[in-house]
C-alpha cells in the first residue's frame, strides 16, 4: 500500500504531467481497526479518527471537532465491525459530516472483514446468514446514499484465514480508486466552498419557486405529482439545492405525520432525514433516510389516501402561510367526446383494479380450469377472467365481441396443447404477455359497448349531460360497466335524484362517492373501492 502515491507519481511523469503542475495528493484512513492494517507513511495522519473500537456515534463526535479540511482529496473510512452492522439509520448522518469536514474529497468506505475473533450470537449456520445479510444491507446504505464501497471479497472468514487474502485485494482496490482519479490532480482547481451544495447530477428542477407559489390546491398536488414522476432523489448531501422541492416535501411530511415538528426550511436537514425514517418505518420501507422515487410515491399515495382534499389541504396549508388565489365556483366543463378519452379511463382501470388472468369456475370440470389458481367465495359466480372481463358473469360467448375476446385465448389454449402446458404461461395474473395490449383494447372496446347500452336505458338527458360534462363522474360510470349493469341502474338513479335536488360539478362526484360507499364499504371490495375512490377525487388527469 506504501507504494501507491509513489505509483501515481511516476505515473504522472509518464503522461507528461510537469513537476511545476504537480501537487501533493492527500489521502486520509479512517475508521476501526482495519485501518492499522493499511497504515502507511502515504496517508495524512489525522490523530483521533482512527480507533480500534471506532463507531459510527464516537466518529461522529470526533468528526463535530475537526476543522474542514479542503486541501484533502481522497478518504478511506472502515466502519460498521464494531456497530455489528445494524445502526443503519446514522449513516447518511456520517456522510454528511464527512462531507462537511472533507468537502473536496472522493470518499470511499471500506466494507468490513470479520475475524475470528468476532462474536455474532451462536455458532449455527442461520447466525452466519444473517450476518451476511446485515453486512449487505449495511452497506447498501452507502450506496443508495452515493458512496462507492470498496472489498470485493467475502466478509466472513469462516476460520479459513482468508483475512490477509482480503486485505490484498483491498489494497489493489484502494490503489485502483487513486488512479481512476488521476486527471484530477495537478489541475489548478477553484477549491469548493465549504458551503456549496452538493447537486446530483440527474435531478432535474421542477416548476414553481418558493413555498407560496401555488395559484390553487390541485396546483400543489400537480407538482408534487411532478417531482414523483421526476425521479430525483434527496438527502442531506442536497442541502438546500432543489428548495422549492423540499419545501414541498416537509409540508407533506408534515401532514401525514402529524406527530412531526420539522421547521419548512427548503434545506434537506437532520430532522427531515428524521422524518422520512419515521415515514419509510411506517410504511414497510428500507429506512434510508432518503427520499427516493419509492418513497414519494407512497408518500403522495398518503396524502391523498387521507383525504388531502380542498378543505384538509386548504386549511393545512393555510395554518402555514400558504395563501391561495380564489378558485371558480364552478368547474370548467369537459368538452371532449366520450371516446376521446375513454381508452385511457380503461386503461387506467385495468392497471389498478382488475387483475389478469383467473381460471377457477367452479362450474367446469377440471381439465377445462387452472387448478392453482386461488379460490375464493368472492369468487363464486365467477368464471374464467381476464382483466376483469368475466366470461360467465357477462355471457360474453353469447355476444361477438365476447367471442372474440376470449378466442384470443382459447387459440393459446389450443396452440399449448393441453390445458396444463397452457397454465404453466397463464398463471394467475398472468398480463397476456405479447397479448397484453391486444387484449386490453379488445376490454376497451367491451366496456364501451356496455356503456353505450347502459347510458343509452339508464341516463336521462340531464344524467348524460352531467356525467359526459365531468370527467370524473365519467370515469365512475366506466368503472361500473365492470362492477355490473345493477350497480350502473343504482348510481344513475342516485345522480338523477342528486340533480334534481339541485346538486351540481363537486357535489354530484361527492354523491358518486358515497354510492359506491354504500355498496363496496364493508365488503371484500372494499379496499378496492378505496383506491378507485381516491382515484375519483385526486387523479390530475380527471380534471376538466
Amino acid at each position: 500500500m506504501k507504494t501507491i502515491l509513489s505509483e501515481i507519481k511516476n505515473f504522472r511523469r509518464l503522461v507528461n504531467i510537469t513537476e511545476s503542475d504537480d501537487k501533493d495528493v492527500k489521502v486520509v484512513l479512517v475508521g476501526d481497526q482495519l485501518t492499522y492494517e493499511l497504515e502507511s507513511n502515504d496517508f495524512m495522519d489525522i490523530p483521533g479518527l482512527k480507533d480500534e473500537d471506532m463507531t459510527i456515534d464516537k466518529l461522529l463526535m470526533r468528526l463535530s471537532k475537526e476543522n474542514p479540511k479542503p486541501e484533502v482529496d481522497h478518504v478511506f473510512v472502515s466502519i460498521g465491525l464494531n456497530d455489528k452492522f445494524q445502526d443503519k439509520k446514522v449513516i447518511p448522518f456520517l456522510i454528511d459530516a464527512l462531507d462537511n469536514i472533507f468537502p473536496n474529497a472522493e470518499i470511499n468506505i471500506i466494507k468490513g472483514i470479520v475475524g475470528n475473533d468476532y462474536f455474532y450470537g451462536s455458532e449455527e449456520d442461520e447466525d452466519f446468514k444473517k450476518l451476511e445479510e446485515d453486512i449487505l444491507s449495511y452497506y447498501n446504505v452507502f450506496k443508495q446514499n452515493g458512496l462507492t464501497v470498496l472489498g470485493n471479497y467475502p466478509s466472513l472468514d469462516y476460520g479459513f484465514g482468508d483475512t490477509d487474502k482480503s486485505i490484498s485485494i483491498l489494497k489493489g482496490q484502494m490503489s485502483d480508486s487513486l488512479f481512476q482519479n488521476i486527471t484530477n490532480f495537478g489541475q489548478d482547481l477553484e477549491p469548493l466552498s465549504i458551503d456549496e451544495p452538493f447537486i446530483y447530477k440527474d435531478n432535474i428542477d421542477i416548476s414553481g419557486d418558493d413555498v407560496t407559489d401555488y395559484d390553487t390546491i390541485y396546483e400543489f398536488l400537480d407538482r408534487f405529482e411532478e417531482i414523483v414522476k421526476s425521479g430525483n432523489r434527496y438527502d442531506v448531501r442536497v442541502r438546500n439545492s432543489f428548495r422549492p422541492d423540499i419545501e414541498q416535501i416537509q409540508m407533506a411530511l408534515r401532514f401525514v405525520l402529524p406527530s412531526s415538528d420539522i421547521e419548512i426550511t427548503g434545506n434537506y436537514d437532520t430532522d427531515t432525514q428524521e422524518a422520512i425514517y419515521e415515514f419509510q418505518d411506517m410504511m414497510g420501507i428500507e429506512p434510508t433516510g432518503i427520499a427516493d422515487q419509492e418513497t414519494l410515491e407512497e408518500l403522495l399515495f398518503d396524502l391523498k389516501a387521507k383525504s388531502f382534499d380542498d378543505d384538509d389541504l386548504g386549511k393545512y396549508l393555510s395554518e402555514l402561510g400558504v395563501i391561495f388565489k380564489p378558485e371558480k365556483k364552478e368547474l370548467e366543463k369537459f368538452t371532449g367526446s366520450v371516446d376521446s378519452v375513454w381508452k385511457s379511463f380503461t386503461d387506467k382501470i385495468i392497471d389498478n383494479f382488475e387483475g389478469g388472468y383467473w381460471n377457477r369456475d367452479k362450474t367446469k370440470s377440471s381439465s377445462e380450469i387452472c387448478t392453482n389458481h386461488p379460490w375464493d367465495d368472492l369468487y363464486e359466480n365467477s368464471g374464467e377472467t381476464m382483466f376483469g372481463i368475466d366470461r360467465r358473469a357477462g355471457g360474453w360467448d353469447n355476444r361477438p365481441g365476447g367471442k372474440e375476446f376470449f378466442a384470443v385465448i382459447d387459440n393459446e389454449k389450443e396452440n399449448a396443447g393441453s390445458m396444463e402446458e397452457f397454465c404453466k404461461t397463464w398463471k394467475y395474473n398472468y398480463d397476456g404477455g405479447s397479448l397484453r395490449e391486444e387484449l386490453k383494447l379488445r376490454a376497451s372496446a367491451l366496456m364501451k359497448s356496455d356503456y353505450d347500452s347502459l347510458s343509452q336505458t339508464y341516463f336521462s338527458p340531464e344524467v348524460r349531460s352531467a356525467v359526459e360534462s365531468d370527467k370524473r363522474l365519467l370515469f365512475h360510470f366506466a368503472y361500473a360497466c365492470w362492477n355490473g349493469s345493477r350497480f350502473f341502474q343504482d348510481f344513475a338513479k342516485d345522480i338523477e335524484d342528486a340533480i334534481e335536488e339541485g346538486k351540481t360539478g363537486d357535489e354530484l362526484v361527492e354523491v358518486a362517492i358515497d354510492s359506491r360507499n354504500n355498496e363496496f364499504g364493508g365488503t371484500g371490495w372494499a379496499k378496492n373501492n378505496q383506491k378507485v375512490i381516491d382515484i375519483i377525487k385526486n387523479d390530475s388527469s380527471l380534471k376538466n
